[in-house]
């Protein structure tokens, strides 16, 4: 089967089309109830919660309403490392809002040998920083805009299958819409880039990881329901416009995610994510399952 190939130009009109069109559909409606200082759109609906609860790629980018002050700490084990690896990776992690509208997180990536097949050692695999400016323009929609950046880097010399060997600058804008507030309907949309830095690692990239810096433009919705969340996120990754590769990703992920408390009022949870991935890039296509657990400790809540 033959791949179409399209001008320059062409990608780059398109690309702001989706774009622009993407954030234009992302601010809410004018008839959308403003949230209450708490997150709440409707009585029930804790925005706070519902959104600190999806997805961690989501959660992360998203703009939340967590009062000033509020500190979340964080451990993600990978279990499946289990069987698919001679280590599990245990990135442990914080977020803090240090202002009403600036949020800062960092995330310490180690790993250590299991035990079940070969010895693969233990220590730490990267680093990453973050920060993010929410709320910026409230009069455009209700606060659900924020803009923000990652930085992500390898440390030591961790197993080859835990680095791609680079650095990553990851600038974002990310924007929410509540779209039915009386079925806890949220949409989403993000426009984010991927600048890489060369490490004297050597590069190993993924499938379908594009090897040089790219544009990704992501959409998607997120329905509460009682005792679970499910997500459904769309996305393209393209390098046409930031280098010489000129490739492009696409992929569809559908995530429900279950939060477990041992109370109301209880400080820690456990979130266990199962995920499907739908992906077409310059590797093929390619189909997969995956699952993931986070407990994480509300360490403060924050100022009213």
């Amino acid at each position: 089967m033959t791949t179409p190939r399209f001008s320059r130009p062409a990608i780059r009109r398109a690309a702001f089309a989706l774009i622009f069109g993407g954030l234009a559909w992302a601010l809410p409606a004018a008839e959308t109830p403003p949230a209450s200082p708490n997150g709440e759109i409707i009585p029930g609906w804790n925005l706070p919660d519902f959104i600190d609860q999806l997805p961690d790629f989501l959660a992360a980018r998203l703009p939340g309403f967590d009062r000033s002050g509020a500190v979340r700490l964080y451990v993600r084990p990978h279990f499946g490392d289990f069987i698919h690896r001679d280590f599990v990776r245990v990135p442990v992690g914080a977020r803090a809002k240090v202002s009403e509208n600036f949020e800062c997180s960092a995330e310490l990536q180690g790993y250590f040998t299991h035990g079940l097949s070969d010895a693969a050692g233990y220590g730490l695999s990267g680093l990453q920083l973050g920060s993010k400016y929410e709320h910026f323009l409230p009069k455009l929609g209700h606060g659900g805009i924020s803009v923000g950046a990652n930085y992500q880097t390898p440390l030591s010399r961790p197993p080859q299958d835990l680095t791609d060997g680079h650095r990553h600058f990851l600038p974002y804008l990310a924007a929410t819409r509540p779209l039915v507030p009386e079925w806890r309907l949220l949409g989403y949309a993000g426009l984010s880039a991927d600048i890489l830095d060369r490490t004297v690692l050597p590069a190993h990239f993924g499938r379908n990881q594009l090897h040089s810096n790219s544009l990704t433009f992501g959409a998607g919705a997120a329905r509460q329901f009682k005792r679970f969340h499910a997500t459904l996120t769309a996305s393209v990754t393209s390098s046409a416009l930031t280098s010489d590769e000129n490739k492009q990703v696409y992929s569809l992920r559908p995530e429900i995610v279950v939060p477990w408390k041992a109370g109301p009022g209880s400080k820690a949870q456990i979130l266990f994510t199962l995920g499907g991935r739908a992906v077409h890039g310059p590797d093929g296509t390619e189909l997969g399952l995956s699952g993931s657990m986070r407990v994480e400790l509300l360490l403060k809540r924050g100022a009213k």
